[in-house]
């Protein structure tokens, strides 16, 4: 399952990434970010019941902090709120990235993705929190998509990770 949510995070960043890149309208990334995020709602509450072992539970955790990004920057987007409090909600993700690349430190592809994302998390509480400007922001998400996300999560859906 894991594998799966991974490809569907790994379509909102590249969505995301383009609609920084180009500007495209707020509402229609916040519906997609809703969609997907909501997605993995559901994928999480399936994982959650069919956990057996604390290694279920910190797969869940550290996919809740993608779940619950898309589901609010959704809210962000369609409502057209300020995002601060969604800046300080992805600072806090941000060190919870570095706590699991700390925590997954056995598995070097896994502390380079979260170390990535982390950074990206960073970024966005300094975009939304600050308010700073950061222009590579769009071109960054789009590849930290497609290269922690949407590749690994093929290779894992095909059992090549």
């Amino acid at each position: 399952m894991g594998g799966i949510l991974l490809i569907f995070i790994g379509s909102v960043l590249i969505v995301n990434g383009i609609s920084i890149i180009k500007g495209y309208d707020d509402k229609e990334t916040g519906i997609f970010n809703g969609i997907i995020g909501f997605f993995c709602l559901i994928g999480n509450i399936v994982l959650m019941l069919n956990a057996k072992e604390s290694a279920d539970y910190v797969a869940i955790a550290q996919s809740m902090l993608f779940t619950f990004t898309y589901i609010f920057l959704s809210l962000v987007k369609i409502c057209s709120l300020s995002g601060k409090l969604f800046g300080w909600y992805c600072l806090f993700v941000f060190f919870n990235a570095l706590f699991y690349a700390y925590y997954t430190n056995s598995d070097l592809r896994m502390v380079t993705l979260w170390l990535l994302w982390a950074v990206l998390w960073f970024l966005f509480f300094c975009v939304f929190s600050l308010n700073k400007t950061i222009r590579y922001l769009g071109n960054l998400t789009l590849i930290i998509g497609i290269a922690t996300c949407t590749i690994p999560g093929l290779m894992m859906v095909t059992n090549n990770w």
